[in-house]
């Protein structure tokens, strides 16, 4: 598994949605970890540290600064970190572990191998970088056709921004990410059917293209 000194967490949910973060300190030293959360204007609006021994676990203690608003969350140490956020509402549960280069789960070019047609689709980008930047959406079908291409309003450094099915529209095939900036963006499938009368989610991390 690569190892990294900072994960990127685009969302820690508001409102209804019980959403917490673990992070562990996966070095064989003594660690200092520093946690970051900031709403959506990239506003700093919790930060806390944490001395941790080697394999020890934090739950990063964001509330209450989320409990009215959504989230971002950056997660650095002077040691290799891993960690883990879980998200419920009922029987809808999203499991994301941290965004990082060394993971191919940040950069400037995501793709995100499905899009569901006739099922809630929600995605957040988190501009990782300290430059603006403007995101380009390509939206194929399952036949590698363009049918859809929109832009995002310019996200400042350490903001973020959503799109939905709205925008996509109502097709079966895959998303694309163009950024003039490094990103890293969450992928939430919401649906019910036969197998799921109460509802499930489904959670994915962009995957870097290039």
């Amino acid at each position: 598994m690569p190892l990294t000194n900072v994960l990127y967490f685009a969302q820690v949910a508001a409102g209804v949605w019980a959403d917490w973060v673990q992070v562990i300190n996966v070095s064989g030293e003594d660690s200092k970890i520093l946690a970051v959360a900031r709403d959506r204007n990239a506003r700093v609006l919790w930060y806390g540290e944490r001395e941790m021994r080697p394999f020890q676990g934090w739950v990063v203690p964001v509330e209450p600064a989320s409990v009215t608003q959504d989230l971002s969350l950056v997660l650095s140490s002077n040691k290799a970190i891993s960690a883990e956020r879980h998200c419920h509402l009922g029987t809808e549960v999203l499991a994301f572990p941290g965004a990082s280069p060394e993971t191919m789960t940040a950069g400037k070019r995501l793709f995100f191998p499905e899009l569901v047609a006739g099922c809630a689709d929600w995605f957040i980008v988190f501009n990782i970088s300290d430059q603006q930047t403007i995101v380009r959406v390509i939206v194929r079908d399952d036949n590698g056709t363009i049918v859809n291409q929109f832009a995002s309003p310019p996200i400042i450094s350490m903001g973020t921004w959503v799109f939905s099915d709205a925008q996509t529209g109502n097709v079966q095939g895959t998303i694309e990410l163009v950024s003039d900036q490094i990103i890293v963006a969450e992928r939430h499938l919401h649906y019910q059917g036969t197998y799921h009368p109460n509802g499930v989610a489904v959670g994915q991390l962009g995957q870097v293209l290039d």
